[in-house]
Parts: C-alpha cells; sequence; structure tokens
C-alpha cells in the first residue's frame, strides 16, 4: 500500500542517464583525440559502455576511461617542449 508508483521509472531514468553520459563523455573524448565519431566508433564505444554499466566493481564512467585507450589503439598525442633547446652562443665584446 505505501508503494510508490514511480519507483520502478526513476531507477530507469537514472539508469539511462548514467549510460547516456558515459557514452557523451567517451565520444567527446574520442573527438578531441582525433578520431571521426563515424557509426562504427559510435558502436564501439557503445559496447564499451555496455561492459561498464555491467561491471559491477567500479564506476561506468571510470570503467570506460581507463579501457578506452585499449579499445581504440589511441595513441599519447606528442606533448609540445616546455622551452626552446639550448644552443651555445657567444656575445663577442668588442672594446
Amino acid at each position: 500500500a505505501n508503494e510508490q508508483p514511480h519507483s520502478g521509472t526513476r531507477k530507469r531514468i537514472m539508469a539511462r542517464s548514467i549510460a547516456e553520459h558515459t557514452l557523451s563523455r567517451a565520444c567527446d573524448y574520442l573527438s578531441a583525440m582525433g578520431v571521426e565519431l563515424t557509426r562504427e566508433v559510435t558502436l564501439r564505444a557503445l559496447t564499451l559502455v555496455e561492459a561498464g554499466l555491467a561491471s559491477q566493481e567500479e564506476d561506468p564512467l571510470q570503467f570506460v576511461m581507463t579501457r578506452i585507450h585499449d579499445h581504440f589503439a589511441l595513441q599519447n598525442p606528442p606533448l609540445p617542449t616546455t622551452a626552446p633547446p639550448i644552443t651555445r652562443g657567444s656575445m663577442s665584446f668588442k672594446p
């Protein structure tokens, strides 16, 4: 008699939100890494998100983001140098 009529609906909405959020973050990351978000790439990301949601051991987003490099064979972009190369110079002082 005290059962809430929408409690099941709320759980489904929450689960969908986690899935959408995780897929969105994964796709944003892939795009930022220069991967074109084709249908195939999106389906592969969705498969990874599905595995993350099925995992009971860790947060789905953490699951996906720790495995995304292996799943898509991403390379870390080369970082720019922090300073120009050091070259030996001479300041010739002439009297």
